[in-house]
């Protein structure tokens, strides 16, 4: 009877062993499935983000707003008391905003779009005889249409990445003009633009850029007293990309 009743009490005791083994065993099933599941809806999630970019040709739109920093360099036909101050230029902080649509050929293509921009310089006049010294504002205000090359590629299927690079034209729309300063209508030059776009889904993302434009191939100025006039500015901006 001793004996029986000791096997008894080993048979419960491996019983309630093999029990608790196997809930602790289909709770960490349960758990690497609940993992699993996860990883795939975020595999799924990025490959629907992404989902939209596996075409032939795709289309985005990029709606930017920020700030540009502009340098401006005048060279002189004659130095006198009246032009001097033009050569010592300082740099203007302006506004820019704009929309700009990335053909994308598998990964390669050509941008396109309009931006405004307000670039020009500030100059110091106190060398100018008979006039309070002071700095003013020579402002430029363009309209540029950019034609660029186009490279994109996307980092963990997360991140969109744009690199341009190319030509733009550039359309005045007003300007600070004086007896000795008045430039052209029209500015040709170069910009260099790289972009990255967090996308929130297959649609739309948060957008973050810097940007440089050389401008003034063409010879901006188109004043007797001014010989050549170049442009160089310093792009940082932000904004939405839509994915079409």
């Amino acid at each position: 009877m001793r004996h029986s009743g000791l096997l008894f009490k080993t048979v419960i005791l491996i019983f309630t062993a093999a029990v608790l083994s196997s809930n602790v065993f289909a709770q960490d099933w349960e758990g690497r499935i609940h993992l699993l599941k996860e990883r795939s809806n975020h595999n799924k999630e990025s490959e629907s983000i992404f989902k939209k970019k596996s075409g032939l040709i795709n289309l985005d739109v990029d709606i930017q707003l920020g700030l540009g920093i502009a340098n401006t360099s005048n060279e002189l036909n004659k130095v006198d008391p009246n032009t001097q101050s033009l050569q010592n230029t300082e740099t203007k902080i302006g506004p820019s905003i704009g929309a700009i649509v990335n053909v994308d050929l598998i990964g390669f293509g050509f941008t396109t779009g309009f931006l405004y921009s307000s670039k020009g310089f500030k100059q110091n006049v106190d060398a100018i005889a008979g006039e309070q010294a002071e700095t003013v504002t020579r402002a430029l205000n363009y309209l540029n249409i950019p034609l660029l090359i186009f490279v994109g590629f996307d980092i963990n299927n997360k991140v969109l990445v744009d690199l341009n690079f190319g030509p733009y034209f550039g359309l005045l729309l007003s300007q600070d003009e004086t007896t000795y300063y008045k430039v052209k209508n029209f500015d040709f030059g170069l910009t260099g633009d790289i972009s990255g776009a967090y996308m929130f889904n297959k649609y739309m993302g948060a957008l973050l850029g810097l940007k440089y434009e050389y401008g003034g191939i063409n010879n901006l100025q188109s004043n007797e007293y001014v010989k050549k006039t170049t442009s160089s500015t310093f792009f940082i901006y932000s904004g939405l990309k839509f994915v079409l």
